[in-house]
């Protein structure tokens, strides 16, 4: 069996999984893939979230991974994942992937995500081969599709916020105050950097929207509006998590 992960080195995720197979003894039955030194092979294999782990070639977890699963797993022991509140684990599974979660919450389609198959057999636990319970779930999704993004809208834009900030601590290594940030990104910026980094690489994925198309720009709006309310609880959360990342804890 062949088990790759893909990882990146400020991904929290994937720290915790990484700790555990060293804590578990498990290292040596893994290849670790840094998507930061190979971008090109992680896109080439469709990588939309880390940690993402491939079993035979296979993509197996997308993002949230059940460590007991996994480790199971590698000692030979196949969990049949039932397919229950599927909706539920599809959602879990956008908003661990910030390039989905920007991705979804600008263009409001969920047939089109559905059309992944291999990421939505990866967090939902459907089966490649079973047809019916994908055709359900992209039945039901597209059906509750306005209401199924209305309720998971403040998690998807929490994601995005979140991660604005994770990439503002790697450009200044501080805190940036309200009136720097906002006087370096107005709403405009933002804007593009939203749309830039929703999916897209290169020109793959993306989406340039004119800054005239008004429910855009309110859709985006309201992110930036969540991003001043949540502001100073993010730089908290995320200078710890970071330096902790790093090995030292400077808060």
């Amino acid at each position: 069996m062949k088990v790759e992960i893909f990882v990146h080195r400020n991904c929290t995720d994937c720290a915790i999984l990484l700790d555990f197979l060293k804590t578990e003894g498990l290292m040596n039955r893994v290849v670790v893939i840094d998507t930061e030194k190979y971008p090109f092979e992680a896109i080439e294999r469709g990588v939309l979230s880390t940690p993402s782990i491939f079993v035979d070639g296979k993509l197996k977890y997308a993002g949230k991974v059940d460590l007991q699963e996994f480790k199971d797993l590698l000692h030979g022991k196949m969990a049949k994942k039932n397919t229950e509140n599927l909706i539920e684990k599809l959602m879990v599974g956008v908003v661990n992937s910030f390039a989905v979660t920007a991705w979804l919450y600008l263009h409001r389609d969920l047939a089109s995500l559905l059309e992944q198959r291999e990421f939505v057999s990866a967090v939902t636990g459907i089966d490649e081969n079973d047809l019916s319970s994908y055709e359900k779930l992209r039945e039901d999704a597209i059906k509750e599709g306005e209401n199924i993004l209305r309720n998971w809208e403040e998690r998807m834009m929490r994601n995005i916020v979140s991660n604005f900030v994770r990439e503002l601590f790697w450009l200044y290594e501080r805190k940036l105050s309200m009136e720097e940030m906002k006087a370096r990104y107005p709403l405009e910026v933002f804007a593009h950097w939203l749309m830039v980094r929703g999916g897209a690489v290169g020109r793959v994925g993306l989406s340039i929207i004119p800054l005239s198309d008004k429910v855009m720009l309110d859709r985006i709006r309201r992110v930036y509006e969540f991003l001043e309310l949540q502001y100073d609880e993010l730089w908290s959360k995320i200078m710890k998590e970071q330096w902790e990342l790093m090995g030292t804890v400077k808060i």
